[in-house]
């Protein structure tokens, strides 16, 4: 399964009144129920959509998200590479990834607090999990998860 993911109203809150807390390495604190989110995929690929992508190299995203608890047996770690990424919406973004490298969309799992996410057509929106940016990933988004992990395994 591949598992666009963003950062920021995702594994963290992006609440304007609250602060988000930082680990010891300078990076944020995931939330405990997007880890046990993201830990329920087996076989995933994340591919980052954050705009943090390119804040660190591959092998440093893979010890944050160990560091934080991410059980990398079943999961590795990849990046959006796109140039003038600033230039276009993550919408676009994430289509023209997905196209460039030919997945299947029945491999494809989004989630991200990206409104402009609503706009995709009906087969990718089908795909997307859209998170509450002042709570990020948490129980409310497990059954949409699930409905998507499982129409991938037909």
């Amino acid at each position: 399964m591949k598992v666009f993911l963003d950062i920021d109203g995702v594994m963290v809150h992006a609440n304007p009144h609250r602060t988000v807390e930082l680990e010891d390495d300078g990076f944020y604190r995931f939330s405990y129920k997007a880890i046990s989110a993201i830990n329920s995929i087996e076989n995933a690929e994340i591919i980052l959509s954050t705009s943090h992508r390119h804040r660190f190299t591959i092998h440093n995203w893979e010890k944050i998200f160990e560091k934080r608890g991410i059980h990398f047996i079943s999961i590795s770690i990849s990046i959006i590479e796109t140039e003038n990424s600033h230039k276009i919406s993550r919408r676009e973004e994430i289509e023209k990834w997905i196209e460039f490298k030919h997945y299947n969309v029945n491999e494809i799992t989004i989630i991200d607090d990206d409104k402009s996410l609503n706009s995709f057509p009906k087969h990718l929106k089908d795909r997307v999990v859209l998170t509450s940016p002042y709570r990020g990933l948490d129980n409310d988004n497990d059954n949409e998860i699930k409905k998507i992990l499982e129409k991938g395994a037909c």
